[in-house]
Parts: structure tokens; C-alpha cells; sequence
């Protein structure tokens, strides 16, 4: 299926047959983590003489998930992640087909930040979506646990250069924008989502993505494919589709 759409006075043609999914799932093997979050449970349904399980006799298979959205997988949060007032991700986010421009960071030297220097205004003008794979990028990232390691983020002034540029939607293959442990400042996500001053209600993060080497920079159309959960945050399937060249 080919799906047209407008883009700045331009109309471009996306190839919806071709998706390439830059997600990674909650998983019963061991998955990606940080912070320590334990991985998901899966358990058997029990209640009475049921047991959710073909295997030990009930009458249908039935599950019981337990499971941290924020380090368990891919995953896509709202302003409720850092807000003292409730935010629901569902609510919040519109979950449409939205251009969205990928680029590969590396870091900088000497330091846990991102380098964002080859990345101009004029790159991120046309979009309000932005999908960063940063090195090296290994298919270790489907299970790592990043727990206790030193780990890229985003430094808070690099934030705001995204955000003066338009960038209401970030997809990161970190396991969050800052570092694992500051004191709970959180510095890059008060800084994106401008809280508690002037709150973005609309924008989003998503974490724990990983974006294949295969895929290459530049603009693909992206759904985030977020689950529906009335929470913070949810377990999300962003996919790209690559845009038709003419």
C-alpha cells in the first residue's frame, strides 16, 4: 500500500508494504533493562481450581504479565513521566503517521553526552519528529542491561536546541535521555517537555529503541504504534516506512 501525504508544499509517497520496526519487545528471555528494574514475570492465571494453562489442564491458556513499561522494552512516555499532576500517555498523544528524520550520533569525546554538532537547525526544519541511533551500535542492545554502566544521554543544552528547533516527538535507542542516576534532576526531560513553566501536553519520548544499522539516515514516515495503557507511560512498536524516491 502506498500512502500519500503533504509535506511542507511537497507531496510525498511512503511504501506502507515495507515497514522496518525499531523496537524491542517485553520478552520472557531476558530483554533490555537498566536502573535495576527486574524483567518482565510471566505466570499462569490461577484463581480457584482454574489454571490459565493448556499444559496443566485448564481450558485455555491465560497469562498474567508483570512488567515495568519504563524498563522492560521500547517504550513511549508523556509529560506525566515528571508532572506532579496525572498524565496519561493515550491521552496526550496523538498517535498518527508523523515524517520523522533518523540520525546516527556518536559520542563526545570524553564524556557521556551525545554529540550533536554535525546536526544543524537546518536539518531538523522539517520535521517535528526525530529518530536517533547512536554508536556503536551492536545487536547486543536487544538485551543489554545497562544497569550500573556508563551510558550516553543527552546533555540538557542539546535538549533545548531540539526543542527551539520544533522537535515535539524523540526516539532514542538509550534507555533514557539522562544519565541513569543524578540525584533526580531529570535535566533533559524537564528540559523537553518545558515543565512545570510552559508544559508541552503533546510531546513525547520514546526510549529503549534500537534502530538497525541496515536502516539509513534521513526521512522515513513513523507510527508509534503505543499501546493503549492509562499511564505515564506505555509499551510502544514504532515502525518506519521509507519514503518513495521520484
Amino acid at each position: 500500500m502506498i500512502l500519500s501525504f503533504n509535506h511542507f508544499d511537497q507531496t510525498l509517497r511512503a511504501d506502507l508494504s515495507k515497514p522496518l520496526h525499531i523496537s524491542i519487545a517485553v520478552s520472557r528471555e531476558h530483554s533490555v533493562s537498566s536502573f535495576s528494574i527486574a524483567g518482565a514475570v510471566y505466570s499462569d492465571y490461577e484463581h480457584g481450581n482454574f489454571v490459565g494453562s493448556k499444559l496443566k489442564g485448564g481450558p485455555c491458556n491465560l497469562e498474567t504479565i508483570t512488567f515495568t513499561p519504563h524498563g522492560n522494552g521500547t517504550h513511549t512516555e508523556c509529560l506525566g513521566h515528571i508532572s506532579d499532576e496525572d498524565y496519561f500517555v493515550n491521552d496526550c498523544i496523538r498517535d498518527d503517521y508523523k515524517p520523522a528524520l533518523v540520525v546516527t550520533l556518536n559520542m563526545r569525546e570524553n564524556a557521556s553526552y551525545l554529540n550533536f554538532s554535525n546536526l544543524t537547525q537546518e536539518h531538523l526544519a522539517s520535521v517535528d519528529t526525530l529518530v536517533i541511533r547512536t554508536t556503536p551500535n551492536t545487536i547486543s542492545k536487544l538485551n543489554r542491561d545497562y544497569s550500573g554502566k556508563p551510558t550516553a544521554c543527552i546533555d540538557p543544552i542539546d535538549m533545548k536546541q531540539l526543542v527551539a528547533a520544533g522537535i515535539n516527538h524523540l526516539i532514542v535507542d538509550l534507555p533514557s535521555v539522562d544519565p541513569e542516576w543524578d540525584g533526580g534532576a531529570m535535566a533533559s526531560h524537564y528540559v523537553f517537555w518545558q515543565y512545570p513553566d510552559q508544559p508541552r501536553l503533546d510531546a513525547s519520548i520514546t526510549e529503549f529503541a534500537f534502530i538497525r544499522d541496515d536502516i539509513a539516515d534521513g526521512l522515513y514516515l513513523l507510527k508509534l504504534n503505543i499501546s493503549n495503557f492509562e499511564s505515564d507511560a506505555a509499551p510502544s512498536r514504532p515502525v518506519l516506512y521509507p519514503i518513495i524516491a521520484e
